[in-house]
């Protein structure tokens, strides 16, 4: 052939069209070489639990074939499950179109892993150097086509091996059908950046907070056996015995035809239930099936997909076979020991469904409670952080602006030194209003109005209800959030004013001022807590081990001048990394200009979680009055320019409005 040129053989040629922009890899060679390596075809058409499960072979074909090329064959119904996914190339629908391209390529492995006669048929016609799983022989029988498929394929002989032997999971035997290594990897599922904004509008929609408990039923099955799933009046025993108690929310999850069940049960609550959507699509569902910290079901793709999503998983079992999934140490698995029927695999059961009938519905709602009562007291290190899903959903979550300076306007403040938190007693409404505000100009955290119930200020000004006044502060901003999606920050402020040098409180009375304040804040309710204009390092380092030393929750928010030094003295830089020591949520700066919030942002990780809220005052900040000086509109323009570090959380301060707010969320939703 004339001007016969060799095609690259590399991931991002296609043939059809430049890899890059006004490139030509032909003439200019590749920009980007990304050898294909081994070609390796997976066939996975079976159920859409078992696509998910095969997922956990990706990392273990990578590592024994790093330089490869992984395409993955599957039903319609299931092909969604693969995209986002790291270790997948290509995904193919099973169709007459893929089929004629898939014959046309040469492979150097295929593995099938179902064992169907359609599965089976494709992994004869497809050209292959080396074929592993199961194919047909001459007479269309389903056959093991390697040495490695026949434990797997005597599974499927002998009930006995099947239901009373085996104890291998289906990884660890799919693996050993594969050629594999097997190491326990664990399945792979991975959302875009828009379903994670997805997955947390919706939380917000239908008000759930990070800091719920909450419990998903995955309550049906595929229509393939129906009988592997507990009745309608099952489930409204379990959901009824744990909404009785108070402190859990419950999701309905499911699929197509699991609609009427879910909605019989949803009727049932009235409202006391979230009925999720279940004609979504599957990646819709996998959004829904997120939200919860544990998942009840049975050995359903719900199962798999609770498993895939790292939930915690009650499963029980009744007609399948329990020793074949594995949960990672992430729930537990309820079924009958001792019934001899069971497991069985019979789509009609001659014996009343004892298996599921008769499961121990009282050890679910007590597994339920073991873990919650586990989850109160796992390390705050270990916890799901409530910022780091703002680098999940690629926006900062919204804090909100002044309240002290808005009460003082209103004339509502103390001269003495209690300052905002007179009006938590005597201008109850107004500082619910405000709170209000706030959440309705966008708010995704709200913030007490407690600068000045740390026991210091209180007792100085007469007060001796320390605890109490704490308490009606949070109350009231409990009562402002009703049941929308918003956090509540405990603000814990220095315990003398924030902007003086000198310092005249014993270290003794400093320390037990902090323990008194941040302890009554969290036992009255709080998310966590909002460690407020702090620049004295003593004082940072003991509120930073406290709250570390005590798995709670905080953020610690720095204040300082021009230059990135503390009021101490200290330098800023040593002052964050001795706070990091502690596991905070995030470090913040509040109350400052955006000139220093320059020299501040310079000297953070990009790993880092932070955020920020600065002073929209005029005058000194020592003034006893607070007037706007920055626009809601400059301020959002200000705000703009310190999006690309990607902050964690912004708000604002001193002299800005609930319109602050409002200018921001626009500037984040734009």
């Amino acid at each position: 052939m004339k001007n016969k040129i060799e095609i690259p053989s590399c991931k991002n040629f296609s043939g059809y069209k430049p890899c890059y922009p006004d490139h030509n890899c032909w003439k200019e060679g590749c920009k980007e070489n990304n050898p294909i390596g081994k070609k390796i075809l997976i066939i996975n058409f079976d159920a859409m639990g078992d696509v998910l499960m095969t997922t956990a072979q990706l990392p273990s074909i990578k590592r024994k074939f790093p330089e490869s090329k992984i395409f993955w064959v599957t039903l319609k119904i299931a092909a969604p499950l693969l995209y986002s996914n790291q270790f997948i190339d290509q995904v193919f629908v099973y169709d007459a179109e893929s089929i004629s391209i898939l014959n046309e390529i040469e492979f150097d492995i295929v593995m099938n892993v179902d064992k169907s006669q359609r599965s089976c048929a494709l992994l004869n016609s497809v050209k292959a150097k080396k074929k592993l799983g199961f194919g047909l022989d001459k007479n269309g029988v389903i056959v093991p086509v390697n040495e490695g498929a026949y434990y797997n394929y005597n599974l499927g002989m002998d009930d006995n091996f099947k239901f009373k032997v085996n104890q291998r999971t289906g990884q660890d035997y799919l693996a050993e059908t594969f050629e594999l290594d097997y190491k326990r990897d664990e399945y792979i599922f991975n959302f875009t950046n828009d379903e994670l904004r997805f997955i947390e509008d919706y939380k917000r929609d239908v008000r759930l907070r990070d800091t719920d408990k909450i419990i998903g039923f995955n309550t049906g099955c595929s229509l393939l056996y129906p009988n592997k799933k507990m009745s309608v009046g099952q489930h409204i025993f379990l959901i009824n015995k744990l909404l009785a108690k108070r402190k859990y929310k419950v999701m309905l999850l499911g699929g197509p035809e699991d609609t009427e069940r879910n909605k019989e049960i949803a009727d049932y609550f009235r409202g006391r239930v979230i009925n999720t959507p279940t004609k979504d699509g599957v990646r819709k569902g996998a959004c829904y099936e997120s939200i919860p910290q544990i998942v009840v079901t049975g050995d359903s793709f719900g199962m798999h997909l609770a498993i895939a999503l790292k939930k915690y998983v009650i499963a029980w079992f009744g007609l399948s076979c329990w020793t074949e999934i594995d949960l990672f140490e992430r729930g537990v698995k309820i079924y009958q020991e001792n019934l001899e029927c069971s497991p069985c695999w019979k789509k009609r059961c001659p014996f009343d469904l004892e298996c599921i009938k008769n499961l121990d519905l009282n050890r679910i709602i007590n597994e339920v409670d073991n873990y919650f009562d586990d989850f109160d007291k796992v390390k705050v290190q270990e916890r799901e952080n409530i910022f780091d899903k703002a680098r999940k959903i690629n926006r900062p979550l919204i804090l909100d602006g002044a309240m002290g300076s808005i009460l003082q306007e209103k004339k509502l403040t103390s001269n003495k030194r209690v300052w905002s938190a007179k009006a938590n007693d005597d201008s109850v409404n107004e500082v619910i209003t405000l709170h209000k505000d706030y959440i309705r100009a966008g708010a995704d955290i709200i913030t007490t109005n407690t600068f000045r119930t740390n026991p210091y200020s209180l007792i100085s000004s007469g007060v001796t209800d320390v605890v109490g006044s704490v308490i009606t502060a949070v109350d009231l901003a409990k009562r402002a959030r009703g049941k929308a999606a918003v956090l509540i920050a405990g603000s814990n402020p220095p315990v003398e004013d924030c902007y003086h040098v000198e310092r005249t409180i014993s270290q003794k009375d400093l320390e037990w001022n902090h323990k008194v304040h941040i302890d009554a804040l969290m036992e009255a309710g709080c998310d966590f807590i909002m460690n407020e204009t702090h620049s004295h390092f003593d004082e940072i380092k003991f509120i930073s081990k406290y709250c570390g030393e005590n798995h709670i929750p905080y953020v610690m928010n720095f204040f300082f001048l021009d230059k990135p030094k503390l009021l101490s003295g200290e330098n800023l830089t040593d002052a964050i990394e001795y706070v990091l020591k502690y596991h905070p949520l995030a470090i913040g700066f509040n109350c400052i200009t955006f000139e220093a919030l320059e020299n501040a942002v310079k000297r953070l990780k990009p790993e880092i979680n932070w955020g920020f809220y600065l002073n929209c005052g005029s005058g000194k900040l020592t003034d006893k009055t607070i007037d706007c000086a920055i626009s809601p509109l400059d301020y959002a323009k200000k705000v703009k320019e310190y999006l690309k570090y990607q902050p964690s959380f912004i708000g604002s301060c001193c002299g800005s409005t609930p319109e602050h707010t409002k200018k921001i969320k626009h500037l984040i939703d734009e």
